[in-house]
């Protein structure tokens, strides 16, 4: 279960006039199981305005030595009168930048040093058997986002339409979207800010995540095939002794896991 934390204001950015035009707020996120999860938290938590600013996106900063994540919710200035003369296809933003994922098995190691050989495992404690046990490394990987804008009409904000929008949260794309794949978009959530004085319009965010599908996926050196970006690999092993003394597991069985359900992203209607 997550529990976040509210830590502080952080940055802010003030024009020559004196006035702030963009802000930060920080998150400490504990106890997450992913990413996603963390993100998912931000937005249901985050005011929706900060200062006179308007919530524009969740950034994720990375995660701390004891695997917290650390999170910023940003704000800036309201552009809505501009919106009056401009509803129509979505504008997109896209960040990629670099997460970590824990990895047990090296892709290839070498001894520097000492007579004892750990095989490919990371962090072995020096035992086998029952005794085994690998701490691993958290290493960097590539973390993907897309965020939309629309500007739509307040009358299209219905209560029915944000319940299709929250049936869609945490679901992943079930056909193509946006060029992607089914099976590769997670939708993480949207957002709008009450519009100026007199407006019929306003700018709907939309949040996503995004994970490539694998044609040959790989599990233990074992390839596994066809994996889908939001399915999960997972393995049954047995720990051995291998050759020479060094730690050694056999894997008696692989498993591709859905943990998240589908759904048609159509009905978000961007």
């Amino acid at each position: 279960m997550t529990i976040l934390h509210r830590t502080s204001e952080g940055s802010e950015s003030w024009n020559a006039a004196g006035s702030c035009t963009q802000a930060e707020i920080r998150y400490h996120a504990i106890g997450v199981l992913s990413k996603q999860e963390a993100i998912t938290a931000v937005l249901n938590d985050r005011p929706a305005t900060y200062g006179g600013l308007v919530f524009t996106s969740v950034r994720f900063d990375g995660y701390d030595a004891e695997g917290n994540a650390e999170l910023s919710a940003v704000y800036a200035k309201s552009s809505t009168s501009r919106y009056e003369n401009n509803v129509g296809e979505a504008t997109v933003s896209f960040d990629c930048s670099g997460g970590s994922v824990h990895l047990t098995q090296a892709y290839a190691q070498r001894r520097a040093y000492g007579d004892m050989d750990a095989g490919l495992s990371i962090g072995w404690n020096g035992k086998t058997g029952d005794g085994m046990e690998v701490a691993g490394v958290d290493v960097p990987v590539a973390q993907m986002r897309e965020t939309y804008t629309q500007i739509k009409r307040l009358s299209e904000l219905t209560t029915s339409y944000k319940r299709r929008i929250a049936a869609c949260v945490g679901k992943v794309n079930n056909g193509k979207f946006k060029g992607w794949d089914a099976g590769e978009v997670m939708f993480l959530g949207a957002s709008y800010n009450a519009p100026d004085k007199n407006s019929s319009k306003v700018a709907v965010t939309y949040n996503f995540s995004i994970q490539p599908n694998e044609a040959d996926a790989m599990c233990g050196g074992i390839l596994v095939g066809a994996k889908k970006g939001w399915e999960y690999v997972w393995a049954i092993t047995k720990s051995l002794v291998g050759v020479g003394g060094s730690p050694a597991s056999v894997i008696r069985a692989i498993y591709i896991a859905q943990v998240a359900q589908y759904a048609d992203f159509g009905k978000l209607g961007i």
